[in-house]
């Protein structure tokens, strides 16, 4: 079974007119979906209900990262809505070989099925949290240490477009039928995201597919260069922020100051946007070293918990604790709680640390 047929299956919903909507000269959606016919609507019960104007995003990442296909999301996602979060985002993992590959595919083993992703949503709506479908690339055998989505240098840039707008516009479905808020058209492609040749059509494509918010997330060194944001509709940042040197002070009076003087540098630099700004991925690793690289995802190093938990307690003190100036931050996903956690982990997850207390403060205040 194909991709979109097993979509169909999926859904139980007629899903032929979306899915024309992605060749290659298709810009609009069908007439009979323009003209409102009841019969290719999806149900009431996926129709995510519209959010008022100024809410807020208080969100939480979670990876679809099981290898176990009988695998529940459910606990963790009853998790998240009992620490206060409103929005989750499910981050879908997509695989193409190295930096020059122009194919992509759901890994077998490392990607959800498009069944766990749509089983996942639903579990999330029933918890009573939003959804937004966050896709990021990896690669299965990179070239070097260096080489990652943030450096993919396609052999073909027309194939890699080709290939990453059918995996897009399969989500982009999957997301419509079952009542997704937002969906992430890219995170951390730096590279390629000053392409807007081959982004616009791609993303009008997208447009005829889903009818939600669209947002693409910036890598935190590389948001002030960003083109396709004028594509989308909402700012997202990855805050990455290196606070502090190697040897430097850890302390949350130290790693405020760096957070209030990045807060007034990232406001400045995205002021020239009409756009809500989101951080879409915030997190800190529950180890020694990890608020002077927040992005080494390199295994190892000592626990401390404590430097995590003082990391979100100095976001908190220079975003969300209540009575300074407001922002203009729109919303966040606090990265992330897939992981079993606990005080000897050194992963990103808050669960069973320190942290999780600050984390319920950060989406109270948000």
């Amino acid at each position: 079974m194909d991709r979109r047929n097993a979509l169909l299956a999926l859904t139980g919903l007629c899903l032929a007119p979306l899915l024309a909507a992605v060749s290659p000269t298709a810009h609009s959606l069908p007439a009979s979906r323009q003209a409102g016919d009841p019969s290719q609507a999806p149900s009431s019960e996926t129709m995510p209900v519209p959010e008022p104007a100024d809410a807020k995003q208080r969100g939480v990442a979670l990876g679809l990262f099981a290898e176990d296909t009988s695998f529940s999301y459910a606990p963790l996602l009853n998790e998240i809505a009992a620490l206060g979060a409103t929005h989750v985002a499910l981050i879908v993992p997509w695989y193409q070989t190295d930096g020059a590959s122009t194919a992509l595919k759901l890994h077998t083993r490392l990607s959800p099925t498009l069944e766990a992703i749509a089983d996942a949503i639903r579990l999330a709506r029933r918890a009573g949290l939003e959804v937004t479908l966050f896709p990021i690339v990896r690669l299965s055998e990179p070239r070097s240490p260096e080489e990652w989505r943030g450096t993919l240098a396609p052999a073909h840039r027309d194939a890699w477009f080709a290939s990453y707008g059918e995996l897009l516009a399969d989500l982009a479905s999957l997301g419509a039928l079952t009542g997704a808020s937002r969906l992430v058209v890219g995170s951390e492609l730096s590279s390629l995201d000053g392409d807007l040749p081959h982004w616009r059509p791609l993303l009008q494509r997208i447009r005829a597919l889903f009818s939600g918010t669209l947002m693409y997330s910036a890598n935190w060194d590389h948001y002030q260069q960003v083109r396709i944001y004028d594509l989308v509709d909402e700012i997202g940042v990855v805050a990455y922020f290196k606070l502090r040197e190697k040897d430097g002070p850890s302390d949350v009076a130290a790693l405020t100051a760096r957070w209030r003087s990045l807060r007034r540098e990232i406001e400045f630099n995205l002021a020239s946007y009409a756009k809500p700004f989101v951080f879409s991925e915030l997190g800190y690793r529950s180890r020694t070293g990890a608020t002077a690289a927040p992005w080494d995802e390199v295994k190892g190093g000592a626990p401390d918990v404590d430097e995590q938990a003082r990391a979100f307690q100095a976001f908190r003190q220079a975003w969300t604790v209540r009575g300074q100036s407001p922002s203009r931050l729109a919303g966040l996903y606090l990265w992330n709680w897939y992981g079993y956690g606990g005080p000897e982990s050194t992963g990103y997850t808050p669960r069973g640390k320190p942290a999780v207390d600050v984390v319920r403060q950060i989406l109270d205040e948000m």
